[in-house]
């Protein structure tokens, strides 16, 4: 699975990730940077009166592998008597 990964920096100076499934994965540089511009802008995540998102810092597409240790099926539960 794909996901977009978005980092800003708070006002606090922290890092803070916000990470977003089922996204667009052709989109470009300047479209992301423009939407975390956005989402900076827009103030949506504020905790004790400082935002959590305010500088854009990064963002990246990660993919997610998952990989079966072990066992390849589902075992259903068998009804009682």
């Amino acid at each position: 699975m794909k996901s977009l990964e978005l980092s800003f920096k708070g006002t606090d100076l922290r890092i803070k990730h916000l990470r977003l499934k089922y996204v667009n994965t052709n989109l470009t540089g300047e479209e992301v940077a423009s939407l975390m511009k956005q989402i900076a802008d827009a103030k949506l995540f504020v905790k004790d009166d400082m935002p959590l998102y305010a500088t854009p810092v990064r963002a990246d597409i990660v993919e997610t592998t998952k990989t079966a240790l072990m066992g390849g099926t589902a075992v259903e539960p068998t009804p009682a008597a």
